[in-house]
């Protein structure tokens, strides 16, 4: 009797890979994300719970605004925006984390765990500029800083069909406030002075990209509807509380794009499909509340 020879199956193991590892890397990338996203919450959570605990003891007038002691120096020892940068080549022989960070305000301290290195092109030459530890936001010029940069957080309030942002500035620490609640900070207000406030993050991912959602139904595919990265067409609703000036930072810098938190707006760049495409981000705030301790 002929023995007959079984089919040849080669090829077939790198097609049953092929098909495997694209879920493989989808749960990896999920998991990278949302566990670094569950880690900055937590961190931003305990700066928050700092930050309303240290102001509400520190002796302060009674009858006076959030905005006006976080500026006037009076919470210099509790948080300041000078230390959202930090220039690492000014570092020497020193640690950043052992040496640095413990003389800084006690809020900075907290966030410092959650802050980025950033070795930004301004040019676009493919040559770093700068070599900084930042929080992450758009990079701002502020030549009143010892660093002479300073960080904005864009909030997206709206995208056009091709996913360009309006935006809108907010703090990395604000009041929260409302038109019926304003100035609650103040003794003289309904709520006779309490330190509400808030800590702002944008979390942004380097293993996942931004789409918009189908209009069919959340369960349909969005792989068509990318979230295009382009500069030229942000507008800012709220340009006048920029924190600092934009810096002419392009979104490729030679074949490399301009990372996460890259760009003039800090929105980020991606390379999918052949198009420059933003990163899944989202907005993190933590708040807290406490009752101002006030005697007089």
């Amino acid at each position: 009797m002929k023995r007959v020879r079984p089919q040849s199956r080669s090829g077939q193991s790198l097609v049953e890979f092929a098909v495997v590892a694209l879920v493989l890397y989808m749960l990896l990338a999920a998991i990278l994300t949302f566990g670094h996203a569950l880690y900055v919450a937590q961190g931003l959570q305990g700066a928050a719970d700092l930050a309303a605990r240290e102001i509400s003891r520190t002796p302060l007038p009674a009858v006076t605004t959030f905005e006006t002691v976080m500026t006037d120096g009076s919470l210099d020892a509790v948080y300041q925006d000078d230390f959202l940068v930090f220039d690492l080549d000014t570092l020497g022989g020193q640690s950043f984390f052992e040496d640095v960070v413990p003389e800084w305000p006690l809020v900075n301290q907290q966030l410092a765990t959650v802050m980025i290195v950033d070795r930004p092109d301004f040019d676009g030459d493919g040559t770093p500029d700068a070599n900084l530890i930042r929080y992450p936001g758009a990079l701002l010029s502020d030549p009143s800083t010892m660093t002479g940069y300073t960080v904005g957080i864009p909030l997206v309030t709206g995208r056009d069909g091709s996913g360009t942002e309006t935006i809108r500035w907010v703090k990395v620490v604000e009041e929260i406030e409302s038109d019926a609640n304003l100035d609650p900070f103040s003794v003289a207000s309904p709520q006779q002075g309490i330190v509400a406030l808030r800590i702002n993050y944008p979390f942004q991912s380097a293993s996942m990209s931004s789409f918009q959602p189908n209009v069919a139904g959340p369960f349909e595919p969005s792989v068509g509807n990318r979230n295009v990265a382009n500069d030229g067409g942000v507008a800012e609703s709220n340009e006048a509380d920029r924190p600092g000036d934009l810096i002419a930072r392009p979104l490729l810098s030679g074949d490399n794009y301009s990372g996460t938190y890259g760009g003039e707006y800090g929105l980020g760049a991606q390379g999918v499909f052949g198009q420059i495409v933003r990163p899944f981000r989202r907005v993190i705030s933590a708040q807290a509340i406490y009752r101002r301790e006030v005697f007089q």
